[in-house]
């Protein structure tokens, strides 16, 4: 089995669909403790029919948080090769949400980064 074949699940079974239940079930959880403080782990999400990183970003980091999208597609090179172009059945890691100045926020362009 290859890296690929690793990294989108093919060649080996998956989890029981209670199992993904589960995991889908406790996403929102997992954000809640790395809100509080608490160490957080990273997930595992499939891609679905309609889905894209930024959709994917606000389900697992919260609502206005879509800009982490590249978090995550940084989390899965060299499998994607394009943030626009994931495909249904994916199997994507979503890296736990950073804390710290460097977190998100306010989005600034360069140039009022530059300025100050």
């Amino acid at each position: 089995m290859g890296l690929l074949d690793f990294l989108t699940g093919k060649g080996k079974p998956g989890p029981a669909p209670d199992a993904l239940k589960k995991t889908a079930a406790a996403t929102p959880k997992a954000d809640e403790s790395a809100a509080a403080g608490a160490s957080s782990t990273e997930t595992f999400y499939v891609v679905k029919p309609g889905d894209t990183l930024w959709k994917i970003a606000e389900a697992h980091y919260g609502a206005g948080k879509g800009a982490k999208y590249m978090e995550i597609f940084e989390a899965n090179r060299p499998m994607l090769t394009d943030p626009d172009k994931i495909q249904p059945g994916q199997r994507l890691r979503i890296p736990a949400a950073q804390t710290g100045p460097s977190a998100g926020g306010d989005w600034k362009p360069p140039s009022e980064i530059a300025s100050k």
